[in-house]
């Protein structure tokens, strides 16, 4: 696409050399990859596929741990991010260690979301019974 202050006017013609050409991408995720004339369409590197599996299993490893520590989101990052290498992969060495970590984390995580609910509904239903607005950082005028 060239670039042309006026492309009405005749002068046009005469000082469209001046101008650099521009040129527009379409699709931003490739890389062009110039060789003589031919061009080449790369797509960017995925760091998570080009990870050995002994290493996603290190960090799979750290975030089931990481969880532990009052954590419980590490454990639904592990679940949602390893969930295909531990289930959907074809099989490989490592799976059944992937499949212990991935499963206890989902459950780990569902344990701790029904507690935190659960903790949550108790507090704002039992909160005036127990005279437990003090621990509140807004207090509300009504009754429960």
């Amino acid at each position: 696409m060239d670039v042309s202050p006026n492309p009405t006017t005749s002068r046009a013609n005469e000082t469209e050399s001046q101008y650099p050409e521009v040129r527009i991408c379409q699709n931003v995720q490739t890389r062009n990859v110039h060789d003589g004339n031919q061009t080449e369409h790369r797509q960017p590197h995925n760091w998570r596929t080009s990870i050995k599996k002994d290493e996603k299993l290190n960090i799979c490893r750290i975030y089931y741990i990481a969880g532990f520590f009052l954590l419980p989101f590490f454990w639904l990052v592990n679940f949602i991010w390893h969930y295909n290498d531990a289930y959907l992969a074809e099989p490989f060495e490592e799976q059944p260690q992937f499949q212990r970590y991935v499963l206890r984390s989902g459950i780990g995580f569902i344990f701790w979301s029904l507690l935190l609910i659960g903790w949550v509904f108790y507090f704002q239903t039992q909160r005036n019974y127990y005279n437990w607005d003090y621990l509140t950082f807004n207090f509300p005028t009504g009754s429960a």
